[in-house]
């Protein structure tokens, strides 16, 4: 799978330019540097995540993975607001926010085990949801 070097946007196989921004395509890209695997890290790191997606100059691979971890964040903050009106129903508020923080955590694993391993993967369920765009 390969990714526009601009803007991060998937590419299809044999595009010459990116659907999303335009650039030409010169191949797949992959994390150069510390500095991308701090920011990619700290993209999944609940309110950590302003930190890259506010950067300026970020490696496309950086850019992506502060993308991912800005929705995660967004969607913990609305699951948080449902938890807190469910909580007036004493059982169910308690379960309820135990799967969310446990889900949290788990995309929170996965992001982060991509991020080391130099992977532009989507997180699995979420990743395709998109409160903000590139």
């Amino acid at each position: 799978m390969a990714f526009c070097s601009k803007c991060g946007a998937q590419l299809g196989e044999g595009d010459k330019v990116c659907p999303s921004c335009g650039n030409l395509v010169d191949g797949p890209v992959v994390a150069s540097g510390s500095n991308d695997t701090l920011m990619g890290v700290l993209s999944y790191l609940g309110i950590l995540a302003l930190i890259p997606y506010f950067s300026k100059g970020l490696s496309s691979f950086a850019r992506f993975h502060a993308l991912q971890g800005m929705n995660l964040f967004l969607l913990e903050i609305i699951a948080g607001v449902a938890i807190g009106i469910l909580s007036y129903v004493p059982a169910l508020g308690g379960i309820v926010s135990w799967v969310v923080s446990l889900g949290s955590l788990a995309f929170a694993i996965i992001g982060i085990v991509n991020v080391a391993n130099k992977e532009m993967k989507e997180l699995p369920i979420v990743g395709g949801v998109r409160i903000i765009k590139q």
